[in-house]
């Protein structure tokens, strides 16, 4: 079974030679911890390129998260193995 992901935003204050300032850092459960930034909207980049380098292939990804208890960029054993109804093949795996 491969990890959950769960990325998070830490963040803290820091002393920096002009004075105090934020820092951002995102973090997923999978343990991976991205850079520290600045500015929160790098932090969320981070995030956001780290979902994508592990999304697996849209066949595969969960295609009703809320009723299943998963995220929309997890491997879902439910949604897997399903074929698309008839007269929705052009619709794929929509997430």
């Amino acid at each position: 079974m491969s990890a959950r992901h769960r990325p998070t935003i830490a963040r803290w204050r820091e002393e920096t030679s002009q004075g105090e300032a934020w820092c951002y850092q995102a973090r997923c459960s999978c343990g991976v911890e991205m850079d520290e930034h600045y500015a929160r909207g790098r932090a969320v980049r981070d995030r956001d390129e780290h979902l994508a380098e592990v999304a697996p292939p849209p066949a595969e990804r969960c295609r009703a998260p809320r009723a299943h208890g998963s995220r929309s960029w997890d491997r879902c054993p439910l949604c897997v193995d399903q074929l698309a109804l008839p007269g929705l093949e052009a619709w794929g795996a929509v997430g």
